[in-house]
């Protein structure tokens, strides 16, 4: 519909050197820190997370591409690379049920994706395993039936092929979702990337991504690594043991860091009321309550240096524009610019990895 997919590799600001993780699962070298692989990944869905059935814009999508342009000259600017984010489009069974059809996002906002595809940027799918409850008439995750999964994943690839004329090579699966079944249609379908686990989430029955409701449980990502990695065929939160036991894609988790720890000391230094905060590393989510972007990104900078593998990969969702989670990630994406980091995110393709493990 609007041409194929033009997968380019961003020129590479960084280098191989040094192995700091062994083994087959771990990507086996390390960058130069001075300039790091990142992906700001994008959901691109409609505003609400539990809409109704019927037509209308997804107004999120057109206020995160504005907001993407206004970022791209500034932080090229800083980095000396032009930011090419991802781009992970909802085209699963529930969006034709609540707005007609299945490429519903191309339909309406064709012009947006030409804008993008014109800057380089990169595309993939975003899924989500919900159905629509005629009985109680709101949308609902099903994660009991994992046949049910796989379908969404197979349907949501087939439709991004007949848009773009390629299969997807990359992923993020929606409602902290990931069992050994959904990473097998991944396979099938032909991903290389997938970019879902947020090491540090415990498995949750309830959360607004979820819909109305949910059949089951989330998956529970408590001990999943927290570098990219090539998982076991035998279990996707284990890094493989060697070639035979490798998955043929990669997993890319978000980035995390303990900043309840962090914060902690932060208030303590500035006199604030200390407030019970998690412990362990948890993701750096945009939507999460921030002291101020400039700590935040802060934070970033503290998890990017302490990993075993400096990157950065942060996922945003295309809420209503006038959403408090919307808000709070413009908020943390306008000010990056301004922020020291800004010098050495080179936003580009997470396909870079899978050059970097062996394949199985």
């Amino acid at each position: 519909m609007h041409g194929n997919v033009k997968i380019v590799l961003a020129r590479p600001l960084f280098h191989l050197g040094q192995s700091k993780l062994s083994g087959t699962g771990a990507v086996g070298g390390w960058y130069n820190r001075l300039m790091i692989p990142a992906f700001l990944c994008i959901d691109v869905e409609y505003d609400e997370h539990t809409p109704n059935i019927g037509e209308g814009p997804w107004e999120g999508f057109a206020s995160t591409v504005e907001l993407v342009e206004s970022l791209r000259e500034p932080l090229a600017e800083q980095s000396g690379a032009p930011p090419h984010p991802s781009w992970f489009f909802r085209m699963d069974p529930l969006v034709e049920r609540c707005f007609g059809r299945l490429d519903y996002v191309f339909y309406r906002h064709g012009d947006l994706i030409d804008q993008l595809q014109k800057r380089g940027d990169f595309f993939g799918i975003h899924v989500h395993t919900q159905r629509w409850s005629e009985e109680k008439n709101v949308v609902y995750s099903d994660y009991a039936d994992l046949d049910w999964a796989s379908h969404c994943i197979a349907v949501a690839a087939q439709t991004f092929e007949q848009c773009f004329g390629q299969p997807p090579l990359s992923v993020r699966q929606g409602g902290y979702f990931l069992p050994e079944q959904v990473v097998d249609a991944f396979e099938r379908a032909g991903i290389v990337v997938d970019l879902t686990v947020e090491p540090g989430q415990v498995s949750i029955a309830k959360d607004p991504s979820f819909g109305g409701y949910t059949t089951a449980a989330s998956t529970n990502f408590s001990d999943y690594p927290r570098h990219p990695y090539r998982p076991s065929k035998s279990d996707v939160s284990r890094p493989a043991r060697d070639r035979g036991d490798a998955r043929s894609l990669v997993e890319i988790p978000v980035t995390t860091f303990d900043y309840g720890k962090e914060l902690d000391g932060f208030a303590r230094k500035t006199a604030k009321r200390v407030l019970r905060r998690p412990r362990g590393p948890l993701p750096l989510s945009s939507w999460k309550k921030w002291p101020d972007p400039h700590t935040y990104w802060d934070l970033a900078s503290r998890a990017i240096d302490e990993s075993a593998v400096p990157y950065f990969s942060i996922a945003i969702r295309t809420d209503a524009p006038d959403s408090l989670t919307a808000l709070r990630t413009r908020a943390l994406l306008e000010y990056l610019p301004k922020h020291p980091i800004s010098k050495r995110l080179n936003f580009t393709d997470p396909t870079v990895f899978t050059s970097m493990l062996p394949v199985a």
